[in-house]
């Protein structure tokens, strides 16, 4: 319980000052787990604090390319049948809803708890967001007062008998979407009766508040409709897709900073893919963690492993139905060791594009700027940043980025390599992180891919 509180408080923290978020998410998904019928049932599957911690897994998709400390956020918004980030207003974000639905099913049939209850975030957070007004009307102006003018502690659907949206996984997705579609004209509605108070040269935010509170009580009750169902239909024995048990033992350097971080397991060419959880019986010098999988078809299967600060591990199995199978996957340290970068060489690949995992891809005039994931520094902590650059015409930037707080503007610390400016393949700078920075990005800029101009990149705690 101690560590989804731990999680709790951490992600809470990201959101604060998040713009275009939907305000009231944690209160609506409370809300609605509030009046599930079979709450209790639920509880005793999954457990009281993973249940209780949706109401932060419901921000998962506010914090993409995020470390939120124990994991990635992408390890759950990133999946096969969506590899890609996408919108959260309408029209864009109706691509969503069949995978995420789908992808949470599978969750609940074949991982653990806590790995369940993480993969429900993106599906919660986006049939809530299309209840806010400005996500359901298309090109909304007044985006913030439209999600934000609302009291919270007001969200309350005491009384509300959720509906079982469908026996059978097709007939749930397809009233899924149905329920999508009348929850985006409701808050469609709302959103055009509030524009003209909220257009106002001073706008009287009493007059807005109850018209927002309908659209949030509203998204609460369809949310309780998903809830229900998914944990209906993902809970009841014999629907998993196979009857083979799978447990992954990783063991990997630890590292200096954020040891708290899960390995990912990843069957590769295949909808299944979950996080280890950290083994108690952890050495001095070695992380130790366990990855299962439950109810998975029989067949051969290709796994590659994962966690920062080491090289990717990979493994071949063959379940056959029924039976139950433990495989051991050591994990060697990057190199250098306690590279804090998650894929920095670009080798991992577990997705069906093209891009490698956790690095993003955008355009500057004829450059191409490759931005890495985000990864947590400590204030007071010197790093060591670095690049083996193939060519020269590229330039490796790190930023330490500032964390939100209300009042206060801090600019980012950059420090850069200049391939142009160096004939050092290997070429190294420092970046200090003061108290007012507390996340750190690479950047790549070249002409080409990454992939083709830098062999690695590095950010290391200097000892």
């Amino acid at each position: 319980m101690l560590r989804c509180a731990c999680l709790a408080v951490g992600i809470l923290g990201l959101v604060v000052g998040t713009a275009h978020a939907w305000g009231p998410h944690p209160q609506i998904t409370r809300a609605a787990l509030e009046v599930l019928p079979n709450l209790e049932e639920v509880k005793e599957k999954l457990g009281e604090s993973n249940v209780a911690a949706l109401q932060e897994y419901c921000w998962l998709p506010d914090h993409r390319g995020r470390d939120l400390g124990s994991f990635y956020a992408d390890d759950f918004l990133l999946i096969p049948d969506l590899p890609r980030h996408v919108g959260h207003v309408m029209p864009s974000v109706k691509v969503t809803f069949e995978p995420y639905f789908r992808r949470a099913l599978l969750a609940l049939r074949t991982e653990t708890p806590t790995n369940a209850c993480r993969q429900l975030g993106p599906l919660v957070h986006f049939v809530e967001d299309v209840g806010a007004p400005p996500h359901a009307k298309e090109n909304c102006p007044h985006h913030g007062e439209l999600e934000n003018w609302v009291k919270a502690e007001l969200i309350s659907i005491k009384g509300y008998q959720p509906k079982l949206l469908g026996h059978t996984d097709e007939e749930a997705l397809a009233e899924l979407l149905k329920r999508i579609e009348g929850l985006v004209e409701f808050s469609k509605e709302r959103a055009e009766r509030a524009l003209p108070l909220v257009s106002q040269p001073n706008p009287d935010r009493s007059q807005v508040e109850p018209i927002i509170l309908e659209s949030a009580l509203e998204t609460a009750r369809v949310t309780a409709d998903v809830l229900y169902t998914v944990f209906t239909l993902g809970l009841k024995p014999g629907t998993g897709p196979g009857t083979a048990h799978l447990t992954v033992l990783v063991s990997a350097p630890k590292l200096m900073e954020n040891n708290d971080q899960e390995a990912r397991v990843v069957l590769l060419g295949s909808p299944y893919s979950t996080l280890t959880q950290v083994q108690s019986t952890n050495t001095t010098d070695q992380w130790l963690g366990k990855a299962e999988f439950h109810n998975l078809p029989a067949g051969a299967y290709e796994l590659a492993v994962y966690r920062p600060g080491a090289l990717p591990g990979k493994a071949s199995v063959t379940l056959a139905d029924g039976e139950a199978k433990q495989i051991e996957i050591p994990l060697l340290p990057s190199d250098p060791p306690q590279n804090l970068v998650y894929n920095p060489d670009f080798t991992l690949r577990t997705l069906p594009i093209e891009t490698p995992d956790r690095w993003t891809v955008t355009t500057n005039g004829p450059n191409k700027v490759w931005t890495s994931a985000t990864m947590v520094i400590k204030p007071g902590t010197t790093y060591r940043c670095g690049a083996a650059l193939k060519f020269s015409n590229a330039t490796v930037t790190f930023i330490a980025q500032p964390a939100q707080k209300p009042g206060k503007t801090v600019a980012p610390v950059r420090v850069s390599i200049n391939g142009a400016q160096t004939d050092q393949k290997l070429s190294e700078v420092e970046l200090t992180a003061d108290e007012d920075h507390s996340t750190l990005v690479v950047q790549i800029s070249g002409t080409d891919d990454a992939p083709n101009l830098i062999q690695k990149v590095w950010v290391i705690p200097a000892r």
